[in-house]
């Protein structure tokens, strides 16, 4: 579920999680309605109806870019700056495009579902242009990772060519540290499985899963691998990685 709002010239796109609360806004859509702010940090909006959460879907990321729900007001709101509110928020999605247009709102705006096919469509030919890949090398072996084109994902990019350790972490990922810490502004938070590239906010870590993990508060997606996944879980030592030109 894909969502878009816009106020005069500006425009955020927003992909809904798979919750009970996102699927009912997204019912409730089109909407136009009046933005209020919160502590210079938010846009809240009231829906007509109120979402039915559930404590087992509250969760609360408090980022820039994220779309939440607050059950006792009812009211949801656009983060465009940090702002952690506590676990009780109950998160609705976090934004694909247009992050950067939300502080600039204010008044009335409109929400509106966007049909997927039409917005993957729009974006085919910026993604065919801007697609990066990079690859892993170890013990002889090679794993390719394709690039989702986020701004956490070009940070590591520009970061490359990299010659660095490489550390076992539980027993569903190895990580290893950038020198530099990745923008994650418009990058999408992970909903991770085996071979996704991810980066651990908190951390300052890239994460290469070898098994299905699923989502973390500060856990956001970079791409995932295309070739040589079966390597995954045997990285040890030293490894390079480099841009795929």
């Amino acid at each position: 579920m894909v969502v878009s709002v816009t106020c005069g010239e500006k425009e955020a796109t927003f992909q809904l999680y798979d919750t009970k609360a996102a699927k009912e806004l997204y019912d409730q859509l089109p909407l136009t309605l009046e933005l209020s702010n919160f502590r210079d940090a938010q846009w809240m909006f009231y829906p007509p109806e109120k979402l039915a959460v559930t404590d087992a879907e509250s969760y609360h990321d408090g980022k820039k870019g994220e779309l939440s729900y607050y059950e006792p007001w009812g009211d949801v709101f656009m983060l465009y700056e940090d702002f952690y509110a506590g676990d009780e928020m109950h998160r609705l999605g976090v934004a694909l495009s247009g992050v950067n247009n939300i502080e600039g709102m204010s008044g009335e705006i409109t929400i509106q579902a966007v049909e997927e096919e039409s917005f993957a469509a729009e974006k085919v030919t910026e993604k065919e242009s801007s697609v990066k890949q990079i690859k892993v090398t170890a013990n002889g072996n090679t794993i390719i990772y394709e690039l989702n084109g986020s701004p956490a994902a070009n940070d590591l990019y520009d970061q490359l060519p990299l010659t660095i350790e490489v550390q076992n972490y539980s027993t569903d990922e190895k990580i290893y540290y950038p020198p530099k810490e990745l923008n994650t502004s418009d990058t999408p938070l992970a909903d991770s499985e085996a071979g996704s590239l991810a980066y651990y906010a908190p951390w300052g870590d890239v994460v290469m899963f070898y098994r299905d993990f699923g989502s973390a508060s500060g856990l956001y997606e970079l791409g995932s691998v295309i070739a040589g996944e079966e390597y995954i879980k045997e990285l040890s030592g030293t490894i390079t990685i480099e841009k795929v030109e």
